[in-house]
C-alpha cells in the first residue's frame, strides 16, 4: 500500500509521540508499504517551527525522512488542479492538496483528521 503522511503525522512519528496511533505506527514502519510526504507537509512543518509552534531542529526533518526512506511527493499541476475543483467545504488549502495528491496518486492518507472521511478518502489511523 501507499501512504501518504498527514503533517502532523510526519511530526508525531518523527518525535516518537504517543499521539501517533498504534495502527498508523505500524503501518508506516511496514517495509512492505511505501511511505510518501508531500511538499505541502514539508512546508506546513518547517512553517510551524520557524514561528516555534513546534520543535524541531533545523535540517532534521529532512535528516529523518532520508533515513527512513520516505519518498517525498511534489505538488504538480495536476494535484493544484483537482484541489481547486475539488467538491468539498472544506477551506484549508494544505488539506486540499494532501486529498488531491492522494486520489490521484492512489495512496491512503495517514491522518487522524476526519474531515478526509467526507470525500471519501481511504484513510488509515
Amino acid at each position: 500500500m501507499r501512504l501518504l503522511l498527514d503533517s502532523h503525522t510526519v511530526y508525531w512519528w518523527m518525535i516518537g509521540s504517543p499521539r501517533l496511533s498504534t495502527p498508523a505506527r505500524q503501518l508506516i514502519v511496514d517495509k512492505e508499504h511505501a511511505v510518501i510526504v508531500s511538499a505541502a507537509s514539508i512546508y506546513e512543518l518547517e512553517f510551524k517551527a520557524r514561528r516555534r509552534r513546534i520543535e524541531l531542529p533545523p535540517q532534521e526533518l529532512r535528516a529523518a525522512l532520508r533515513r527512513n526512506a520516505v519518498e517525498d511527493l511534489a505538488i504538480t499541476l495536476d494535484h493544484a488542479e483537482y484541489a481547486a475543483h475539488l467538491n468539498w467545504a472544506h477551506r484549508d488549502p494544505w488539506d486540499r492538496i494532501l486529498a488531491a495528491q492522494a486520489r490521484l496518486e492512489n495512496c491512503a492518507l495517514v491522518s487522524l483528521d476526519k474531515v478526509f472521511d467526507e470525500i471519501g478518502l481511504k484513510r488509515q489511523w
